[in-house]
């Protein structure tokens, strides 16, 4: 079984792994370093499997990293992941040693690799802070530190590797709650904010920005009303001035039917 030892708080940054990740690994000793080796669903979460490995994340052990004044860093997500290797894979990684002048001392019983990620949200990369080669009784056979930086905007969508880190990132996401209770450090009141605003938007105004809202609202009501008021006030003005124009028409009509009267009595009397 791995063994993670924690650190002190202060060096938690320097590490990139947090003080969640001990007893990374509780399962069963597997027998033999297989392709089909079997993990606890309720620890990890498989993402997906290629010709040559399968790819897990612990869920269990997902936290954030803290800062050497125990504040959580929420643009720093510290995720132990599991990769288990068939036989292909298994002999490739020898070949590659033996290539290399490397030691394969313990490497006739690789089962697979654990990596410790430090994925940098803001900066989109996943740092892999540590890279522990695993036998079949998932101790560690070798160890690496610091092994290199992915940029994720430069992995397509259709990238395994890209593949694997978005379920991650999606995960984390969905169930950021739970990853800050494990986190063993404290929010500081801008990032409490922050989290406030994300779960209530409607709350993410000061109140100052608040009732400046409000008033502008109330302005943009007010003017409103008072173009109805002019409108309606216009169409009664032209109203009244269509009535006016009637009435002056039925009277000059009148005038002239009057006139029409007498004139033609005048053409009778004649």
């Amino acid at each position: 079984m791995i063994q993670i030892q924690t650190k002190p708080l202060g060096m938690v940054k320097k590490i990139g792994m947090g003080l969640c990740l001990s007893a990374l690994l509780a399962m069963p000793l597997a027998t033999q370093a297989e392709a089909a080796v079997s993990l606890p669903e309720k620890t990890f979460h498989w993402v997906q499997s290629t010709s040559r490995q399968n790819y897990y994340f612990n869920m269990e052990q997902m936290c954030y990293r803290v800062d050497a004044q125990g504040h959580i860093e929420l643009d720093h997500l510290i995720v132990p992941t599991v990769r288990t290797y068939d036989d292909v894979k298994i002999e490739d990684v020898r070949s590659k040693r033996r290539w290399n002048g490397l030691s394969l001392n313990g490497f006739g019983n690789l089962v697979g690799a654990a990596e410790y990620l430090d994925i940098d949200l803001n900066s989109k990369t996943v740092n892999i802070t540590q890279h522990d080669d695993l036998d079949s009784n998932f101790g560690v056979i070798n160890s690496d530190k610091n092994c290199g930086t992915i940029k994720l905007e430069e992995l397509s969508d259709k990238d395994v590797e890209g593949k694997f880190y978005a379920a991650i990132l999606k995960y984390a996401d969905a169930h950021q709650d739970e990853l800050i209770a494990r986190t063993r450090g404290t929010l500081t009141h801008e990032d409490e904010l922050k989290l406030e605003v994300k779960k209530h938007p409607e709350k993410g105004l000061s109140q100052s920005d608040q009732a400046a809202a409000h008033h502008d609202k109330q302005a943009t009501i007010a003017k409103a009303a008072r173009d109805l008021e002019h409108k309606k006030a216009k169409a009664q003005r032209l109203r009244e001035k269509a009535n006016a124009a009637v009435q002056a028409a039925e009277a000059a009509e009148a005038e002239a039917n009057e006139a029409a009267d007498k004139l033609a009595l005048l053409q009778l009397v004649e």
